[in-house]
């Protein structure tokens, strides 16, 4: 299997900015990830009490989490973001990919639409 990336637009909170990031898709994590220092840089706060997660490593980390404003393929959208550490790689969580019918390709490492079951 190989990794995917895939670029979204992360709108700063009074939404007169877009700032494009090349995010990795991880079937592993429920939620999307950005390094809390950039994500307040944008003006984002959490908006929910810090939850525990468990890393793929095993490591465990508390993290805040709060809704921000996506762009993906011209579409604007909110999701729940977890506020990582600042040295955290860019992550698309599970909920968003389901949230927006999105599946992974490993093959051509790339994000494809999945027909929706009712």
């Amino acid at each position: 299997m190989g990794t995917v990336y895939d670029t979204f637009g992360i709108w700063a909170s009074d939404g007169f900015y877009l700032r494009n990031l090349r995010m990795q898709a991880d079937t592993g994590a429920i939620y999307c990830q950005l390094p809390e220092g950039l994500l307040r840089e944008m003006g984002w706060a959490p908006t929910r009490p810090p939850l525990s997660f468990i890393l793929a490593d095993g490591s465990r980390v508390t993290s805040e989490l709060g809704m921000v404003r996506v762009r993906y393929n011209g579409v604007d959208f909110e999701e729940m973001f977890v506020f990582g550490e600042d040295n955290c790689t860019p992550l698309i969580g599970v909920e968003l990919l389901q949230n927006r019918g999105l599946g992974v390709d490993p093959v051509n490492h790339r994000l494809i639409p999945i027909e929706r079951q009712p």
